[in-house]
């Protein structure tokens, strides 16, 4: 049963989103700061033994790290629904809980990384699958506020950006001396702190007074949501932007490389990336927390495909021209404003349009299903190796642009509802 909001106090309801808050900066998307920590990986050695002896790094190497990345952000995907399943039986507490044991046991285990390369994927993994589903479990707290629930939600999601800086600190600190088991021990006590934190939160999602009302309106079965067009619709937008963005994530140190730039130069635009992903997070929270709140879900899927066209032709121009740090510079900031509009279009579409006591099957389902379709980043970064990085660029920003069907859609439907409050109309 869902927690209505006026039945915790103020304080309280704000002690627990800062709480939330500091999870998701701790948590949440650390394991997408990869590409931070790709570079202190090949220092370190892991995968090394694949590589003839006195190299200092190769194609296969980077293939295993890539395909470490991969396998894990597919595997978080693919398990989401059970996952969601979950929180809806148990509740955000319980579930935070779990997780929050698990992510700081992942961190553990990826401090000893150098002793077996085995528990970089074991570690990587658990850490990958607990942060976001943490994160999963703050979708309602929007709701305590439910005047100002599109900003708190963009500032969960700015917070879940955030934590991919995570890896750069971590970075940071191994290059000026720190051991890497020293770092990730580090993070597994931030990551316990946490988990004490989720046994203050609720033990039911929350409703604000007006989804009380509609609940009549957005209560359906998890297979009528199935067979609805919208949600087909969402699928195949989260799978085709998630592999698009996940690619880049995974690919962004090599297809520096490939501009022609020095390796020095190529970690320094790296290393920016690094500061610009969890920056733009925080940065675009306000702004991103408008578009949801006054233009409307429809219209902040329109701005994502926009954007997304903008990143993808600024790395045309980069491939072409090569050796300026301009485009590639600007590119990022691009990356680092739709990857937080996406995932914060989502929940936010699953919530008021499917409801929050269906949230984590309908909103774990549709990234199970682009879980699976995440699997195809490797192969993609397999050919983009052979066949050149603007051609695999060129096919995902295509696809990408075919998503403008999903808020295209929802507006035609909206138009021939004359009178109808559907969430997902124009709030």
């Amino acid at each position: 049963m869902a927690l209505h909001h006026k039945d915790i106090g103020a304080i309280q309801r704000a002690v627990i989103i800062g709480s939330a808050i500091y999870c998701c900066l701790v948590t949440a998307g650390t394991a997408f700061g990869f590409s931070a920590l790709m570079p202190s990986l090949l220092k370190v050695g892991a995968f090394a033994k694949v590589c003839q002896p006195g190299i200092r790094s190769c194609n296969e190497q980077i293939a295993r790290l890539t395909g470490m990345f991969t396998l894990a952000s597919s595997l978080l995907n693919i398990f989401t629904l059970p996952s969601g399943a979950m929180l809806d039986a148990l509740g955000p507490r319980a579930t935070a809980a779990v997780f929050g044991g698990l992510a700081t046991f992942g961190c553990w285990i990826y401090s000893l990384g150098p002793e077996n390369d085995t528990n970089y994927t074991v570690g990587f993994i658990l850490m990958s699958l607990s942060g976001p589903y943490i994160f999963n479990c703050t979708m309602s707290f929007g709701n305590f506020f439910p005047a100002h629930a599109g900003l708190i939600t963009a500032c969960l999601v700015g917070s879940f950006d955030a934590s991919s800086g995570d890896f750069a600190i971590l970075a940071s600190m191994i290059d000026t001396g720190l051991s890497f088991g020293t770092a990730f021990r580090l993070l597994a006590l931030m990551t316990a702190t946490c988990w004490l934190t989720t046994f203050a939160w609720p033990d039911s999602p929350v409703e604000s007074a007006k989804e009380s009302e509609r609940r009549e309106l957005v209560k359906r079965d998890v297979w009528e949501i199935c067979r609805s067009a919208e949600f087909w619709l969402l699928v195949y937008t989260a799978s085709i932007s998630m592999i698009s963005l996940n690619f880049f994530i995974a690919t962004a140190y090599p297809q520096l490389l490939s501009g022609g730039l020095s390796g020095e130069d190529a970690d320094t635009l790296n290393s920016d990336f690094a500061w610009l992903l969890p920056a733009g997070g925080i940065v675009f929270a306000p702004l991103i927390g408008t578009i949801v709140d006054r233009l409307g879900v429809a219209m902040g899927y329109i701005i994502l495909q926009c954007t997304y066209g903008a990143f993808t032709f600024l790395l045309m121009v980069y491939s072409t021209i090569g050796t300026s740090y301009s485009f590639p510079r600007a590119a990022f900031v691009c990356f680092a404003f739709c990857r937080p509009l996406f995932y914060t279009l989502n929940p936010v579409f699953c919530g008021r349009h499917f409801g929050q006591s269906n949230f984590g099957s309908s909103f774990g389902l549709t990234l199970t299903i682009a879980g699976f379709c995440n699997l195809l980043v490797q192969p993609l970064a397999s050919l983009a190796n052979t066949r050149g990085f603007p051609l695999i660029n060129s096919i995902l920003g295509l696809l990408q642009f075919s998503t403008i069907l999903f808020p295209i859609w929802l507006m035609k439907r909206t138009e021939t509802k004359h009178g109808d409050t559907l969430p997902y109309s124009s709030a």
